[in-house]
Parts: structure tokens; C-alpha cells; sequence
């Protein structure tokens, strides 16, 4: 069995991995949990994971734009640099949003 601080400084390995942060504005926090919840192989707390991928989501918040109001969350990505493209792009594209 490993430990898991252990399995994540693994995962979080910089020479293996690309991390970068997404800011998201204007999608609730449960809706990256779903999505997540469907693909992850594992998850606890706010992280989840899978086959080479980590994705860690921070609290929701609020935030102002003059007088609009938007929901707003980070999304940490840990993903294996040679998954990193496709991945980011199949993320995106789930969260595509439309408006006029």
C-alpha cells in the first residue's frame, strides 16, 4: 500500500507532469464534480484523478464585474505531458458556454 502524500508528490512530479490553473468563471462548482466524478478512476475531497491526470478544484466563490455577479472556480491540472493537449481540449470542450 502507498502512502498518499507520497503517491501525490508522484503525481505531482514536474518532469513528468504539466500543472497548470484554470480560472473558471460562470460554472458552478457541482458541474466540474460531475463531469469528474464520471471520468476519475479515484477522487477525495476536491481531488480527482485518473490514468495519468489529477484535477483539483478550489472552493466556489463569488466575484463582482460592475454590477454582475459571477460564480467562480480554480481548477488545478496535473496531467502527463504527453496527455496534456488532448486532454486540456477534451476538458474545454465540456465547458464550452454560449451566449448573446
Amino acid at each position: 500500500m502507498t502512502d498518499p502524500d507520497e503517491e501525490k508528490q508522484e503525481l505531482l512530479n514536474p518532469d513528468q507532469f504539466t500543472i497548470k490553473t484554470l480560472y473558471m468563471r460562470g460554472i458552478p462548482k457541482y458541474a466540474f464534480e460531475r463531469y469528474l466524478i464520471k471520468k476519475a478512476i479515484r477522487s477525495h475531497g476536491d481531488t480527482y484523478a485518473g490514468e495519468g491526470w489529477q484535477v483539483t478544484l478550489s472552493q466556489e466563490r463569488q466575484e463582482s464585474i460592475g454590477v454582475c455577479s459571477l460564480v467562480a472556480v480554480d481548477v488545478t491540472l496535473a496531467v502527463e505531458k504527453d496527455q496534456f493537449d488532448d486532454f486540456l481540449l477534451c476538458f474545454r470542450k465540456n465547458f464550452l458556454r454560449g451566449g448573446g
